[in-house]
């Protein structure tokens, strides 16, 4: 008998999970890119660097535009918290072009590649 009600109790908590995480990870899903989106960026690769200078969400938004304007990246991302910005470039753009760029957001911004 008490092996039913944990069963029982197991189902419910599974059936609550999914009505509490669905809606989320359903638009996960969705966001996905599609095949041929993937294949658009098969000569790309993502470029992180650690950025040190940035104290706001202003200091943030600065090095992302001055990052998105380099010839070769498509897209870029800088993560306050984490200190860190990501771009996604053309395999020929250089990473000395990307840390030029982070210095022309302002002089207190600076950035290197880190080690893997």
């Amino acid at each position: 008998m008490k092996t039913e009600h944990w069963n029982t109790f197991a189902l419910v908590v599974v059936v609550m999970a999914f009505a509490v995480l669905g809606p989320w990870l359903w638009r996960e899903v969705r966001e996905l890119p599609g095949r041929r989106a993937l294949a658009a960026r098969a000569g790309e690769h993502v470029v992180t660097l650690e950025v040190g200078g940035m104290t706001c969400s202003g200091c943030a938004a600065k090095v992302q535009g001055e990052l998105a304007t380099v010839r070769g990246v498509s897209a870029a991302q800088v993560r306050l918290r984490e200190g860190r910005a990501y771009g996604l470039c053309a395999r020929d753009v250089a990473d000395s072009t990307l840390l030029t760029a982070v210095t022309r957001a302002g002089p207190g911004f600076r950035a290197f590649v880190p080690l893997p």
